[in-house]
């Protein structure tokens, strides 16, 4: 029911402009970034982050699955998320990996990541697109 419901025009159309705004603001916030960052830093909770986000993409990924098996449609939303998970992880391995062989391990694993955001993509497309649908909520 959630999907077949139409907002208001009015309001899609302010937080429309409001995330393109957001999107412009972030410009001379990356900018002053890039230009005050350290080159490196040292982090408390170094092992944490890694586990927290293997395990988010862990969860993504069983979901993507699961509603997939079950032709649920919603997994369209499920398999979007996992894989911006997984283009992430890629993209902050490469950028944290020491370069040599900790690099090499790093560039092969960002290569199976993007195949598995591809399929959880291809996946969810396939299920939002079947007209006999499952758990079509």
């Amino acid at each position: 029911m959630l999907l077949t419901c139409k907002p208001p025009h009015r309001l899609v159309s302010r937080a429309a402009a409001l995330v393109t705004v957001s999107a412009v603001i972030l410009l001379p916030w990356i900018a002053y970034l890039a230009a005050t960052l350290p080159p490196s830093v040292s982090a408390r909770h170094w092992p944490l982050v890694w586990i927290g986000l293997d395990s988010v993409m862990a969860v993504g990924l069983a979901a993507t699955g699961l509603l997939a098996s079950q032709r649920d449609r919603r997994v369209a939303f499920v398999a979007t998320s996992t894989a911006t998970v997984l283009f992430l992880d890629g993209w902050f391995d490469v950028c944290t990996a020491a370069s040599g062989r900790s690099l090499m391990f790093a560039l092969i694993d960002m290569c199976i990541e993007i195949g598995e955001a591809a399929a959880c993509l291809v996946l969810g497309w396939l299920v939002w697109r079947d007209p006999r649908g499952g758990d079509n909520r």
